[in-house]
């Protein structure tokens, strides 16, 4: 900038010199022309000098900006190295957990052959097979424990019931073989001696001496069939008087002299 003013200086003194030789040649119209001629360039001087000037403003501001700028580019490279340097680092974790995760993954791949070797060897040929077989076994149990559910209720009725059936058929017993106990001991047949049919009763040859009591039922026979029943009223000495059974006679029979009397139910009333 400062070579640019001494020129513009030097012109400056050339021209001066230029107009004053000019004046002895031309006179003073000419020197006048000369004049305005200079004015008209210094004015171009000054806008030119104004113009270097406003670019050498420029320049410092835009040296000023650069500078800035190298120092945003330096910080930047500096974050961008940084970053750089972490994306490594996490480059080499990713590699190092690439290389476990295949070896977890051929680990599990062995796992996964083996277990269809030992899926081959049960029949089954994948996992969904073995969860429908088991789903299938499990309704099976779940029936089959209905069914059990069921026949173990049963049992528990069959068994109640048995119990029952075994007292009733112990009582049963017990009542029989009280009866032939007693049947046992009043086993004897006597014969009736005497019927009225009009009073129904009949008389019987056995007295006190025999099994008969008041509380005696006896059961009339005629040659192995039973034909009535009679009910003891009075015991004498030598024979019973007894009450023919009312309905107890079939219809078109009547108990008659000869006809045999047993015991049927002793110590109990007639019904």
């Amino acid at each position: 900038m400062k070579t640019v003013l001494v020129v513009l200086l030097i012109l400056a003194a050339g021209a001066g010199a230029w107009f004053s030789g000019l004046s002895g040649v031309f006179g003073i119209n000419g020197q006048y022309q000369d004049f305005k001629e200079m004015i008209a360039y210094r004015k171009v001087l000054d806008k030119e000098i104004r113009d270097w000037t406003g670019l050498r403003n420029d320049m410092i501001k835009n040296r000023g900006r650069a500078a800035e700028e190298n120092l945003s580019l330096i910080s930047t490279k500096a974050s961008v190295t940084q970053q750089r340097d972490e994306q490594l680092s996490k480059s080499s974790e990713l590699k190092e957990e690439e290389v476990k995760l295949n070896a977890d993954l051929s680990k599990i791949n062995q796992q996964v052959q083996e277990l269809k070797a030992q899926l081959s060897e049960f029949g089954v040929s994948s996992v969904e097979e073995i969860q429908a077989r088991m789903e299938a076994t499990e309704n099976a149990n779940k029936k089959l424990q209905e069914e059990i559910d069921q026949i173990k209720g049963a049992t528990e009725v069959a068994a109640k019931k048995r119990t029952e059936q075994a007292t009733e058929l112990a009582n049963r017993q017990k009542e029989q073989a009280e009866y032939r106990a007693a049947l046992a001991k009043n086993s004897g047949e006597y014969p009736v001696l005497s019927v009225d049919p009009q009073w129904g009763f009949v008389v019987i040859g056995a007295g006190q001496g025999s099994n008969i009591d008041q509380n005696t039922v006896l059961l009339v026979t005629r040659d192995g069939r039973s034909i009535g029943k009679l009910k003891v009223t009075s015991l004498e000495k030598n024979q019973t008087v007894a009450d023919i059974v009312k309905d107890s006679v079939p219809a078109g029979m009547s108990i008659q002299p000869g006809d045999m009397v047993q015991l049927l139910r002793p110590v109990q009333s007639a019904r």
